[in-house]
């Protein structure tokens, strides 16, 4: 019905108060009480909670805020909140680790992973044997570090614009010679699920394999684990000389957990896109290209040894094959359960 009053009254009748109102009212009147309540709730809690433990700040209330507006701003927003769900999930749960990191932590490891780059993928230099974190802070570039830094600091949202190209707009345009519109739209949501799943199984792994990042071992050495060490931009500050920007500075200054090197989550992202871009048919050559780069800039910048990239690596594809195959046996439970019906 609404439909056809669109399309007689023309789009900028469709966009006038009375009619937008009104569609967001009888939008809210098929809600129930409880779906009418829950964001609210929870959000008050969230922040009742952070109030609580004397760590409420100013990006917890933009959080808060903006998960209310998409609760309560129509069908349309909603769409929008599903969409970036996991995203704001996964900044939630990193910003908890602050809390209770300390208690779950195992034995940190500083020169394990240090000791495996160095002996398998070390360079012979007249002054011994580096690792490529190592032999890379002695040949940097002005031009790599703008091309490194620019991909390390927009690396999220890349990833999520590619997400929303495949939810958003590929259905739109008819789907790819793989997969048609309709399954675009039920498939592609796969891939911001992955991206909460990932991080989920990486942030496991900071407690039983905890590990410190290049840079640390730059500035501390292999001896003793210094537990008072500050989070640090490492080769990303070059970035920021560069410009005359605070972007890593601030950014890192927020670091939930220094020994959190292993697995290298900005590997992680990249492949997956990599992976769903094969499955969905489209961005194929875009994804390797961000993956490559990601994989290069994590060495160079100093935050990442080779093993933190195969064990990103590695995570990437367990979820990736993990989700597809719990979202396959979803369907196919889906399309029993109708021909029973049937």
């Amino acid at each position: 019905m609404r439909e056809r009053e669109v399309k007689s009254l023309g789009f900028f009748s469709a966009l006038s108060p009375s009619f937008v109102f009104g569609g967001w009212r009888l939008w809210w009147t098929a809600l129930s009480t409880f779906q009418k309540i829950i964001p609210l709730a929870a959000i008050l809690i969230y922040w009742l909670l952070l109030y609580l433990v004397g760590g409420l700040a100013s990006d917890h209330i933009s959080i808060g805020v903006l998960i209310l507006v998409l609760s309560y701003g129509g069908p349309r927003t909603r769409i929008v909140l599903s969409f970036l769900m996991p995203l704001l999930l996964t900044a939630i749960i990193y910003d908890s680790q602050r809390y209770y990191g300390d208690y779950l932590r195992g034995r940190i490891r500083v020169s394990e992973p240090y000791d495996f780059d160095k002996k398998f993928f070390g360079i012979t230099t007249q002054d011994g044997v580096l690792t490529p974190n190592e032999w890379w802070q002695l040949h940097t570039h002005w031009t790599l570090d703008l091309v490194t830094g620019f991909f390390y600091l927009f690396f999220i949202a890349i990833f999520v614009l590619i997400a929303g190209y495949f939810q958003f707009w590929l259905p739109r345009q008819g789907g790819t010679s793989k997969l048609s519109a309709l399954d675009l739209r039920v498939r592609a949501p796969r891939i911001m699920w992955g991206f909460l799943w990932v991080n989920l199984l990486g942030y496991s792994t900071y407690y039983w394999y905890p590990a410190a990042p290049p840079w640390y071992v730059t500035l501390y050495g292999l001896g003793p684990v210094n537990m008072d060490a500050k989070p640090n931009p490492a080769g990303c500050i070059r970035f920021d000389e560069l410009l005359g920007t605070h972007f890593f500075t601030g950014m890192y200054g927020k670091s939930a957990d220094i020994f959190g090197a292993i697995p290298s989550l900005h590997i992680a992202y990249p492949l997956l896109a990599v992976l769903f871009a094969f499955q969905f048919g489209a961005l194929r050559k875009f994804s390797i290209f961000f993956y490559l780069i990601m994989c290069f800039s994590a060495v160079y910048l100093n935050h990442h040894y080779i093993l933190d990239i195969i064990w990103g690596s590695a995570y990437a594809i367990l979820i990736w094959w993990m989700t597809n195959w719990w979202e396959d046996r979803k369907l196919n439970r889906s399309s029993d359960l109708k021909l029973v019906n049937n």
